[in-house]
């Protein structure tokens, strides 16, 4: 059984000095290393403590008893593993302030729980009682196991990603896999067989999705499945070159998906530079975006619009009714990606020189 859930919500210090068979006051000088305890009981508590996730309280009284006045925004993988884009960061800022801080609540941005603890458990803020709702933004992996705590404790809460071992997740968010599904079944209806794609995020409920809507797309066209052409990338400028070039390099490979939604056009035509194949002649690229309308790269013959951050905006609205107790949860949105062609030139150099005299 897994330690770090319990019906009761949280462990508390009663609770760990329960489990260790020493006092309380003993598990407050290990958290807060004080001197006093023997190094076996020492060691014996802060093994427990390790086990079941714990996290001392900082509030005075109970998440459900506390009026609720702050939202705490918090990040499930360590950014060195999945980037937050400044763009990213700053949209939700603006945005949570919109929603929550207008109205006079505190917004809390917990954007690097890993740093200071030993059990990475990035709803820390929620469980010291730092705040009493949450956002998980960005992706989730496959075998999460804080989403289930969270949600188990009954607290408001929505994430930015779907996990289909846990359907009943609150969440706002896009089809990941339909997103790949429509990529890789636009190609072939333009005559491709072997499509590379560029899979971020591995080992995690979104880079799976993309994996599974690519292969969906394959078989639905009678087309054999080739996980090699699927390549798990970071969104290292260096390794998505490296990664481009690998699969074009194969002059059987005719189109490629960057599926990471990095916008990072200069990578993607280094690596196709490197190989000797050139954009949109013997070589088609379908790159996806969270813009809408944007055209991340000139050459390329479609563009797939990820609405998440509209996906998330609605979120925001019902997480506010649920942390008002005007709603209940969990949160349920989900939008649909929306493939697009790519505007011909003369329509993109208008864009531009609109752009150019706005700005």
């Amino acid at each position: 059984m897994d330690k770090t859930t319990r019906e009761n919500g949280p462990w508390t210090i009663h609770d760990i000095a329960r489990e260790a068979g020493v006092s309380a006051k003993t598990v407050s000088r290990v958290v807060n290393q004080e001197r006093g305890v023997a190094e076996a009981t020492r060691r014996r508590v802060a093994s427990i403590i390790e086990e079941v996730a714990y996290f001392p309280h900082t509030g005075a009284r109970s998440l459900r008893t506390t009026t609720r006045d702050c939202i705490g925004v918090t990040l499930p993988a360590p950014r060195t593993r999945v980037p937050l884009s400044p763009t990213m960061l700053n949209w939700l800022f603006f945005e949570l302030d919109r929603v929550f801080g207008s109205k006079g609540d505190f917004v809390v941005f917990d954007l690097n729980p890993y740093a200071l603890t030993n059990h990475h458990d990035y709803a820390r803020g929620l469980w010291e009682q730092r705040y009493s709702g949450l956002v998980i933004a960005g992706v989730l992996d496959e075998d999460d196991s804080v989403v289930r705590r969270v949600h188990n404790a009954g607290v408001p809460y929505m994430t930015s990603c779907r996990m289909d071992s846990f359907p009943e997740c609150s969440s706002a968010t896009i089809d990941i896999e339909e997103g790949a599904y429509l990529s890789t079944d636009y190609l072939i209806r333009r005559g491709h067989k072997r499509i590379g794609m560029l899979k971020p995020f591995k080992n995690t409920q979104p880079g799976n999705a993309r994996r599974r809507g690519y292969a969906r797309a394959c078989a639905a066209q009678g087309i054999e499945f080739d996980d090699s052409l699927v390549r798990p990338i970071t969104l290292e400028s260096a390794d998505v070159i490296n990664a481009v070039f690998r699969l074009v390099s194969d002059p059987t490979v005719t189109a490629l998906i960057d599926s990471s939604g990095a916008e990072d056009s200069a990578s993607i035509r280094e690596g196709v530079r490197r190989a000797g194949r050139i954009l949109g002649k013997n070589i088609e690229v379908l790159p996806w975006t969270y813009s809408h309308k944007a055209t991340v790269l000139n050459e390329a013959c479609a563009h797939l619009w990820l609405p998440l951050r509209e996906a998330m905006a609605e979120g925001f609205e019902h997480l506010e009714k649920w942390f008002r107790n005007e709603a209940e949860g969990p949160i349920e949105v989900l939008y649909r990606c929306i493939l697009r062609d790519t505007p011909g030139e003369d329509e993109f150099r208008e864009k531009q020189t609109v752009f150019q005299l706005i700005t």
